[in-house]
């Protein structure tokens, strides 16, 4: 009786629990893979710029640290200045011949320099120190052949007029430049120095005359009167080679 009971009990059991559920198993399907639509960055300021806050966390990359950086550099810089141009007689019309070469002003500059893993990223100026003073070059060139060439020396765009003159020539050692060589304006007569007329050209004007190149009228003279117009020479000979001759005035510049 109580073996048949047992086997009851036990059969009810059985027929009570539910089925024993199937073992779970590990799936072996991979992760799909990353999107490839993000580019890797080329640098790391663009990695810094272009990555999202959490996108190597998510990603499982490994993390590197940023390395900022602040230094003093120091560097120099030269400028050079504009030569001085010289107008002689002795070099041929469209030539130039170099007197003196140009010493350029040097600086040493200092600079703040921020880098991102060695990349500079700023530049910040913070001083300025002059070591060696500029110097112009001296360039000297032959009379320009043309009004153009003449205008272009001068800097000159527009053209006040042209006058018709009897030319003659003089030396530092004759007329009015004797015996100090200064002109009645004060300035050394020299090649380029013209004697005019005030009353035809101001005195403190700029010329062109052909042949004989730019001028500046810095002179009178007694004989000097009406369209009469003296050009100041580098010799005797070259005074006496030019003679009397008609010529064209190109006024290019009027002082004020």
């Amino acid at each position: 009786m109580v073996a048949a009971l047992s086997a009851t009990i036990q059969c009810e059991a059985s027929a009570a629990l539910p089925a024993q559920a199937p073992a779970l198993q590990r799936s072996t399907e991979s992760a799909p893979p990353p999107s490839s639509n993000a580019a890797a960055p080329s640098t790391a300021a663009e990695s810094l710029l272009t990555t999202p806050k959490n996108g190597d966390a998510l990603s499982g990359a490994k993390i590197e640290p940023l390395a900022i950086k602040a230094e003093l550099r120091t560097h120099h810089v030269s400028e050079y200045v504009r030569p001085q141009i010289r107008i002689s007689a002795d070099v041929r019309p469209g030539h130039r011949k170099t007197m003196r070469k140009g010493v350029p002003a040097v600086y040493v500059v200092t600079e703040r320099v921020t880098t991102w893993n060695r990349i500079a990223v700023d530049r910040q100026t913070i001083g300025r120190v002059l070591v060696q003073r500029a110097r112009p070059g001296i360039v000297v060139q032959g009379p320009p052949r043309t009004v153009d060439e003449a205008m272009s020396l001068m800097k000159v765009t527009k053209l006040i007029g042209m006058v018709a003159m009897v030319a003659t020539a003089y030396t530092a050692g004759s007329a009015q430049a004797f015996p100090t060589g200064r002109t009645a304006t004060g300035l050394l007569a020299r090649y380029g120095v013209v004697a005019v007329d005030p009353r035809i050209i101001p005195l403190g004007s700029h010329l062109f005359i052909p042949g004989y190149g730019n001028a500046i009228a810095a002179d009178t003279g007694g004989a000097i009167v009406g369209h009469r117009i003296d050009l100041c020479m580098n010799s005797l000979s070259a005074a006496l080679n030019f003679g009397r001759q008609t010529v064209r005035v190109f006024v290019l510049h009027q002082p004020r």
